[in-house]
């Protein structure tokens, strides 16, 4: 009878076998340095510039769309095709995102009309009432796609402000203060609450083109407010616009 201390001999183990089994493992392997390569590529894209303005971009279409509460940032880095880190990495959370959203609003309307708005406040855009009339005239503007989407995000602030809207006042205010005096020179007149109101009713003219635009297309029968479009409404706006001053002894 054998012992029971006798060791068994390991059974042969067949070489194809055993290849697979070294393959399944190196290929296992080689998937995990694989993800883990793809991970770090992707980790290194998101921390640069292009990421940061994706994620703008997307911030200010969901953030228009959904209000600050409503968007997620789940979303918005999905939208940006972008890992969800990256919102952290470059913002440090959503409330400095939205507050970052607008500060590109504001650089981008810069661009747009702040030469406009610098000539209004020079000395001789206020010499005169005619001069003053004039540089309100040029003031006068309807932006195209990309305005409208700034004007979404806008809007909500307008109706639930936020941090954000601090940033967007920053700009709104000044160009506003110097719209007013144009519009007091205009009418031979001081600074006033009067000034204010009508300056506040001539610009409520170009907003009711972007708070009302699906009523505006429906009734017009506009696929969209093209350049056509808008030199048609920039036509009667200003018409409309030295009406308003026209009216100062009858109001």
């Amino acid at each position: 009878m054998p012992s029971s201390s006798t060791t068994r001999k390991p059974r042969p183990v067949n070489a194809f076998a055993a290849g697979a089994l070294r393959n399944r493992g190196d290929a296992g392997r080689s998937g995990e340095q694989g993800a883990s390569s793809r991970h770090y590529r992707r980790a290194q894209r998101d921390r640069g510039a292009d990421t940061r303005a994706r994620l703008i971009d997307a911030a200010l279409d969901v953030f228009g769309r959904l209000g600050f509460e409503g968007a997620s940032t789940r979303e918005i880095a999905k939208e940006a095709d972008a890992n969800l880190a990256a919102i952290v990495y470059h913002f440090g959370s959503k409330e400095a995102l939205h507050v970052a959203v607008a500060e590109h609003i504001v650089a981008r309307v810069r661009e747009r009309i702040g030469r406009g708005i610098a000539a209004a406040a020079l000395p001789e855009a206020t010499a005169t009432p005619e001069g003053a009339r004039a540089a309100l005239a040029n003031l006068v503007l309807l932006g195209d796609a990309d305005a409208e989407r700034w004007a979404r995000f806008i809007i909500r602030e307008q109706m639930q402000p936020t941090a954000a809207f601090d940033v967007i006042f920053g700009f709104m205010g000044p160009a506003h203060g110097i719209a007013t005096r144009l519009v007091a020179v205009a009418l031979g007149r001081e600074e006033d609450e009067e000034a204010r109101i009508r300056c506040f009713t001539i610009l409520g003219q170009v907003m009711v083109f972007r708070v009302a635009q699906t009523l505006v297309l429906r009734r017009m029968n506009w696929h969209s407010i093209g350049e056509p479009e808008r030199e048609k409404i920039k036509r009667i706006v200003i018409a409309q616009a030295m009406t308003i001053l026209d009216a100062e002894g009858t109001a």
